[in-house]
C-alpha cells in the first residue's frame, strides 16, 4: 500500500521543514519533499497540521493478561492510537505478572493479532514482583522483553536492587525504578499537604519517592549502571536527578502529564479520579517538573496510563484504586500546559514523546526521514476543545480532566504506513 501526506510541516527533534509532502510505501517512508506529483493509494490533504514521528509511550497499563474488564490489548492499544501512539510499553503488574517467556509471548502475539500500536513488554525484575529472587532477564529479552520493572513496587532490598542493576547493565537493558518507600507512605492516598488535611485523608510526604530515588542513584553512581527513574513528581527527586547527570551518573527519568498540568487541588472533593500514585503534588512541585522538563532533567514524557473500571473507581477515595488514563489526552496536555506557557517548543515534544523514548529503549525510529519506519502522527496544536466521557475510546473513564478545556488534537496516527486512527472516521 502507498500513502501521500501532503502539505504537512514535519517536526523533528532537531528541526522542523514547513509545506512538505511524505510518500510511504511498504511500511516506510520512501520520499519527503515539497511537492510530491506521484500519486498514491491514500492520500491525505494535511494542510495546517504537524507531522511528528509516532509516539512511544515508556509506561503504560494494558491490563492483559487477567485484569480485562479495566482494560485490553485491544481497547488500549485503540485507545493509545487515538492519542497519536504508535509503540507503547506495557507494565508488568498483570494477573499472572509478566515474568515467564509464555506471558511474554502472550502479550507480543495477542498485540500482532488485536493491537493498533506496537506493544513492548516490560517484565518484572523480581519473581512475582515479591521483591525477592530475580527474573531470567536474559530468557525474558530474548522473549521480547524491553525493559525490567517491579512497577507498581519498589525493589526494597538493597541486595537484590543492586544485584538488578549489575544483570541490566551486562545485558544493556534499561531498568525502571517506582521508587517508593511502603513503609513510609503507611495509609496514605493523596500528597501530604494542606489539601489532604482539608480533605481529612492519610498523606503521602515526598520523602516517600525521594529517599528511594537517592539510594537509587547512590548504587548506580557506585555500580556506573543505568537506570531510569518511573514517574518523577517532586521537585526534590527533580533535583536529585539534575545533580546526579551533573556527576555523570547514567541515569535517566519520565514523568507523567498530570504532574504538570494539575495538583493536589484536584483532591480537595474527594474525587478517585484524581488519585494516583505517586500523587498529585503542590504548585512548586508541578513549576520543577516544567523547569526539568525544559533544561533537559527530564528526558521523556510517559502517560503512565491506568485504567480502572467505573465500579472500583466510585468507591471512597481511601479504597479506590490509584491511577488515572492517559493516552488520549497526553499530547492536549502538553500543548496546553507546556508549549502554550512557552515551557518547550514543537521539537521538544518530538523529542519527549518519541526521540528520546525510542533512544532509551535503542529502537529505531522517533524520527520522520527517508527510510524510516512510517510511524507518523499528524496534529493540529491550534484546536481547542473540552474533554469529555463521550469521547473517551478506552475501556476505562477514570480521568481528573474531564470537562476541562484542552488545546491540540491529534487528527491522525499512521503505523507502518498504516492508518490506524482517523478522528474523522470517530
Amino acid at each position: 500500500m502507498t500513502l501521500l501526506i501532503k502539505n504537512c510541516t514535519i517536526v523533528n527533534a532537531d528541526g522542523m521543514q514547513p509545506d512538505m509532502d511524505i510518500m510511504i510505501r511498504e511500511g516506510r517512508i520512501a520520499e519527503i519533499n515539497t511537492n510530491i506529483t506521484e500519486r498514491a493509494g491514500v492520500e491525505i490533504d494535511a494542510k495546517g497540521l504537524y507531522a511528528f514521528p509516532g509516539f512511544l509511550d515508556l509506561h503504560s497499563h494494558l491490563r492483559d493478561p487477567g485484569l480485562t474488564h479495566k482494560e485490553d490489548i485491544a481497547t488500549g492499544t485503540r485507545a493509545a492510537a487515538a492519542g497519536g501512539y504508535t509503540t507503547v510499553c506495557c507494565m508488568p503488574n498483570t494477573k499472572p505478572v509478566i515474568d515467564s517467556e509464555k506471558t511474554v509471548r502472550y502479550i507480543i502475539e495477542k498485540a500482532e493479532k488485536e493491537g493498533f500500536t506496537d506493544v513492548l513488554p516490560v517484565a518484572c525484575i523480581t519473581c512475582g514482583m515479591q521483591g525477592g529472587a530475580l527474573t531470567d532477564f536474559e530468557k525474558l529479552r530474548d522473549a521480547g522483553a524491553v525493559a525490567f520493572s517491579d512497577d507498581g513496587l519498589p525493589v526494597a532490598g538493597d541486595e537484590v536492587i543492586l544485584c538488578a542493576m549489575e544483570y541490566s547493565k551486562k545485558l544493556g537493558m534499561l531498568l525502571m525504578l517506582h521508587e517508593e518507600d511502603l513503609e513510609l507512605r503507611g495509609q496514605g492516598v493523596v500528597h501530604d499537604g494542606e489539601n489532604a488535611r482539608k480533605a481529612g485523608l492519610a498523606g503521602i510526604p515526598r520523602a516517600v519517592e525521594e529517599s528511594m530515588t537517592a539510594r537509587d542513584i547512590f548504587y548506580a553512581e557506585k555500580l556506573d549502571a543505568p537506570i531510569h527513574i518511573c514517574h518523577v513528581s517532586t521537585a526534590g527527586s527533580v533535583e536529585l536527578v539534575r545533580r546526579a547527570k551533573k556527576r555523570g551518573v547514567p541515569v535517566t527519568c519520565e514523568t507523567g502529564p498530570h504532574y504538570y498540568s494539575i495538583t493536589d487541588e484536584k483532591i480537595a472533593d474527594r474525587n478517585p479520579n484524581a488519585k494516583v500514585n505517586p500523587p498529585l503534588r503542590e504548585m512548586s512541585d508541578l513549576l520543577a517538573i516544567r523547569q526539568g522538563i525544559a533544561d533537559g532533567t527530564i528526558d521523556a514524557i510517559a502517560t503512565d496510563h491506568a485504567p480502572h473500571s467505573e465500579q472500583e473507581k466510585a468507591q471512597e477515595m481511601e479504597a479506590a484504586p490509584f491511577g488515572m488514563i492517559g493516552f488520549e489526552t497526553a499530547f492536549a496536555l502538553t500543548v496546553t500546559n507546556l508549549l502554550e506557557t512557552g515551557v518547550i517548543s514543537l521539537e521538544d515534544i518530538a523529542r519527549l514523546l518519541s526521540k528520546r523514548p525510542n533512544e532509551l529503549l535503542k529502537r529505531e525510529g522517533g524520527e520522520i526521514k527517508k527510510n524510516a519506519p512510517a510511524d507518523i502522527t499528524l496534529c493540529d496544536i491550534q484546536e481547542k476543545f473540552v474533554y469529555n466521557k463521550e469521547e473517551i475510546v478506552s475501556k476505562a473513564k477514570n480521568s481528573p480532566f474531564l470537562g476541562m478545556e484542552l488545546k491540540g488534537r491529534v487528527n491522525y496516527t499512521i503505523r507502518k504506513g498504516s492508518i490506524t486512527y482517523d478522528r474523522q472516521a470517530h
